[in-house]
């Protein structure tokens, strides 16, 4: 699996994708509402990438696969004094279930390593069971649960 800093050119599609799909993960959990999850998704991307594809902290990459020529997925990962973070992780839909999610990890845990960055945190979605079993899988472990009770109105 290669790292690939991301094209400005393919920054546009990413970002409206990623937008659109944050939103729905968050109306999906229940944090946002329908009719103002897409507003606060694109504030949140504008807060925390403002400046498009890369920054000294933000690291946009698009991931190839062995003999791919195109990209089969995108990491956006934050670094900062020896800590990143994950922001987004998407591996193609129709690759999904491939090891690719394995591969793509093991090859950000080594360039995190050649950067001199001592550990990576992320947030997973209670409802993406599948993210969940390959972080906890990769020896992710977990930091912080946040639970909630919901009655009906």
């Amino acid at each position: 699996m290669n790292l690939i800093p991301m094209k400005d050119s393919d920054y546009a599609a990413y970002l409206a994708n990623a937008v659109f799909e944050y939103a729905n993960d968050k109306v999906q959990a229940g944090t946002w509402a329908k009719d103002e999850a897409l507003a606060l998704a694109k504030e949140s991307f504008a807060s925390l990438l403002p400046q498009g594809t890369a920054t000294e902290n933000n690291h946009l990459f698009s991931l190839f696969a062995a003999d791919f020529s195109e990209p089969i997925g995108v990491i956006w990962i934050n670094t900062a004094a020896q800590k990143a973070f994950i922001y987004d992780f998407i591996i193609e839909e129709d690759q999904r279930g491939k090891g690719y999610g394995t591969k793509a990890l093991q090859a950000l845990e080594k360039w995190a390593v050649q950067q001199g960055i001592t550990e990576i945190g992320l947030h997973v979605f209670a409802h993406n069971q599948s993210a969940y079993q390959l972080y906890k899988k990769m020896g992710y472990l977990e930091t912080d649960i946040t639970m909630v009770r919901r009655f009906a109105e």
